[in-house]
Parts: structure tokens; sequence; C-alpha cells
């Protein structure tokens, strides 16, 4: 094994989270690759304020398909763009998850607080919405 680089940052446990974004009528998407933990979420906080209170949009849909681990972290990042995009009369919308991330977002209480949809709809095929869960105010 070689030796790290002075300043190297590469720690081998360390997570590895990927962002993608696009758009589809009128919505970004955001196709989250990854962990959403302690060690990653500030990459999509840090995003997800750009995209909402930076550009202004009120349309995030959140691909959730291949997001490996949540934690109370990731959580709080999700709760925090939530009430963000709420204070605009907008809507955030979980889609996708694993069976694994929706346990995790029942066993953490917040099922009901967000808009989940279980299966995948791109946007750009209808609405991501489904009646058995429009989610509720955080606050």
């Amino acid at each position: 094994m070689m030796p790290a680089s002075p300043g190297s940052q590469h720690h081998p446990s360390a997570s590895h989270l990927s962002l993608v974004f696009s758009r589809a009528l009128g919505r970004v998407v955001v196709h989250v690759h990854g962990p959403l933990d302690a060690d990653t979420a500030h990459q999509l906080r840090d995003r997800l304020v750009d995209v909402i209170d930076g550009q202004g949009n009120r349309q995030v849909v959140l691909d959730l398909r291949e997001m490996t681990r949540i934690d109370a972290v990731g959580f709080s990042v999700l709760v925090g763009a939530q009430e963000r995009i709420q204070s605009i009369a907008g809507e955030l919308i979980l889609s996708g998850p694993t069976r694994a991330m929706t346990r995790a977002f029942a066993a953490a209480g917040l099922d009901e607080v967000f808009v989940i949809t279980p299966a995948w709809t791109h946007p750009a095929h209808g609405d991501t919405r489904t009646d058995s869960n429009r989610g509720r105010d955080v606050r």
C-alpha cells in the first residue's frame, strides 16, 4: 500500500455520495446514489439550498432508488429541505426508495411527513405522487 500524499483526503472506509441533477416538466430531479449520512449529507444539503433558495425551484423530486443508507443527519437534511420548499409553497417528492429505505423512514416516523412514491415514475411521464401518501407539514 502506498502512503497517502500530504493533504490527501482519501479514506478507504469513507462514504461516497453521487448526485445527478436533471429537469423534467418544470421539476428538478435529483438522482441520489449511495449513502446519505453524516459523511455525505452536507453535499445534498448544499445543493438543495442552491436549487430551492438560490434558484427558486418549487418542485423537486429526489430519486432514491440507489440510496443505500440514511442516518439521522441524512434525515435532518431532508426535513430541512422539506421545510425550505414548503416555505415557498413548493413540493418535495421522495421517489422510489428501496424497501430498506422505506422501513428506515417509517422507523424514524417520517414516512407520513414526506410525499413518498413507492415506485419510481419519472416526472416526464406524469405525476409522481400517489394517493396513499401525500405527506404533511413538518412544522
